[in-house]
């Protein structure tokens, strides 16, 4: 090995400069075929997988945003779904899908004694359909006095239902015992929902 260095040292440069210029080139070969070897592939291909792996990650974080929005999306019509539900059920217990026409009159008496009036008639008249909602017109007649029939008819308003009053008229006012008690007569008028009126079927031949 010594004898190989003494005769290079004592080479011209330029020869010296060519046996360097190969052994790096040999050295270089050495170093490429090493880490194909150990990477079971060449350099080329390597940033070739890391360029697809860098662009499937960013399909994948756009697919996720993607998705993510379509979630919160949801989430939100879910929330106005249920708020719809809510309006909805809160509009039906003012205007009701079934007549329940005792239950109505329930109420009636029920306000009517608690502001101290006496029934004497109360009569539902014929059901009146409208385009998606029908009128329940109940025929009353009480006897108090004028303190009283408004408190009732301020209750009427308070229901959760729709209550008209209407016709209303005093009549026959007279002392019972230093109070004066009338006559009042009136129509009550409730509402209840209906489906609209589909369009005639064709007749079959």
């Amino acid at each position: 090995m010594e004898k190989l260095l003494d005769q290079i040292a004592k080479t011209q440069t330029g020869v010296k400069v060519a046996v360097v210029a190969g052994v790096v080139v040999v050295l270089t070969a050495l170093n490429y075929f090493i880490v194909s070897a150990t990477f079971g592939a060449p350099i080329s291909e390597i940033e070739q997988k890391i360029t697809r792996t860098n662009a499937e990650q960013k399909r994948l974080s756009a697919d996720l945003a993607y998705k993510t929005g379509i979630a919160n999306d949801l989430n939100r019509f879910r929330r106005e779904r249920e708020l719809l539900e809510q309006q909805l059920n809160e509009a039906l217990a003012e205007l009701p899908e079934q007549k329940k026409i005792e239950d109505i009159l329930d109420q009636f008496q029920d306000r009517a004694q608690k502001a101290g009036l006496e029934i004497v008639s109360i009569e539902p008249k014929a059901q009146e359909p409208k385009d998606f909602y029908a009128k329940l017109p109940i025929q009353m007649e009480v006897a108090g006095n004028f303190h009283e029939i408004a408190t009732f008819f301020d209750s009427l308003g308070r229901l959760r239902r729709i209550v008209n009053v209407s016709g209303i008229q005093m009549q026959n006012p007279k002392d019972v015992s230093g109070r004066v008690v009338v006559s009042g007569k009136f129509v009550a008028t409730a509402f209840m929902f209906i489906e609209p009126k589909s369009a005639t079927a064709p007749k079959k031949k």
